[in-house]
């Protein structure tokens, strides 16, 4: 990457999630969460479910689904894939922000 290009932060990540959000609803029951925020040098990773399970752990608002959404640092590109076509990228992917922050 050249000095010229620059890199998506957190805020524009979370920015762009919420505009993909409002044309591309994600699958849950419940009241919609974010629990936190992981990255590795390429991608953003929001970790969202219901706020029922994740907030109130009531499992029955667990997710079912293997959906994992990435949001290139470089474009701006939000991916939806498979949890399962990913999963050394997930273990090698760093936390930057826990949920529980007020925005």
């Amino acid at each position: 990457m050249s000095e010229t290009e620059s890199m998506l932060t957190l805020d524009d990540a979370r920015a762009t999630f919420t505009q993909y959000l409002a044309v591309h609803p994600l699958p849950i029951v419940g009241t919609f969460h974010i629990d936190g925020w992981y990255e590795d040098d390429d991608d953003y990773l929001p970790v969202w479910g219901a706020r029922e399970f994740h907030v109130n752990h009531q499992r029955e608002f667990g997710r079912t689904d293997s959906l994992v959404v990435f949001i290139d640092k470089r474009t701006g590109e939000v991916r939806r894939d498979h949890r399962s076509g990913h999963v050394e990228k997930l273990r090698a992917m760093t936390p930057v922000e826990r949920g529980d922050v007020v925005r």
